[in-house]
């Protein structure tokens, strides 16, 4: 986990650096809710699987309206599934760097971005069953390590507090490449969450 968190540092640090270094830069600290489910092979019975997102942000201004945010979170993925009297669910939990171009007036917030997970705990649940998920691209691995996607962000900003409602698209398979039944699954992920803005405005 701490080369992870090295390496998702280094990311974020990769795309500061990027900024102009006239941008005014405004931080926050994020957290919300996720409802969360895989689409793919075989997901006829996967429902949404509520769980949680928390991380911190900063937002480099580039001009009175645009601006980039990059983000560090920790993000719960995954899903539940009931089948012939049996529920179980998959819950992955991600650091995750999100890189996003906005745009604000007048208190309402769009954003638009890639981001990209590293896996780095969760559970596996089949009725009373719980056991550590394993994250890799072998086939005794249970997840695949990364997790890469486009997200789009929707809110209105009151004060120092936005309230947003948001949508990721996961676009890689998060089976281990080397499973023998060449199964996909992708994370989709709804999100609800509130972030409290401080620092210098942004735009």
């Amino acid at each position: 986990m701490k080369n992870l968190l090295i390496l998702a540092g280094a990311v974020a640090l990769l795309f500061c650096s990027f900024a102009p270094a006239s941008a005014q830069v405004r931080f926050a600290a994020k957290a919300g809710l996720n409802l969360a489910r895989v689409v793919g092979d075989d997901d006829e019975n996967v429902k949404l699987l509520p769980t949680f997102l928390v991380g911190g942000r900063a937002e480099f201004g580039l001009n009175d309206n645009l601006g980039l945010g990059i983000g560090l979170e920790v993000s719960g993925k995954g899903f539940k599934v009931e089948e012939m009297g049996v529920s179980g669910s998959l819950k992955p939990i991600y650091l995750q760097v999100p890189v996003q171009l906005f745009y604000q007036s007048n208190g309402f917030f769009a954003g638009f971005g890639p981001y990209i997970g590293f896996g780095i705990a969760g559970k596996a649940k089949i009725e009373d069953l719980s056991v550590d998920l394993d994250f890799g691209n072998s086939s005794e691995d249970d997840v695949a390590p990364i997790d890469f996607g486009a997200g789009i962000e929707l809110g209105y900003q009151f004060g120092a507090v936005r309230a947003t409602a948001s949508y990721n698209l996961g676009l890689s398979n998060i089976v281990p490449s080397d499973n023998a039944d060449n199964l996909s699954l992708k994370n989709h992920v709804i999100g609800i969450a509130l972030a409290y803005l401080f620092g210098n405005k942004a735009n």
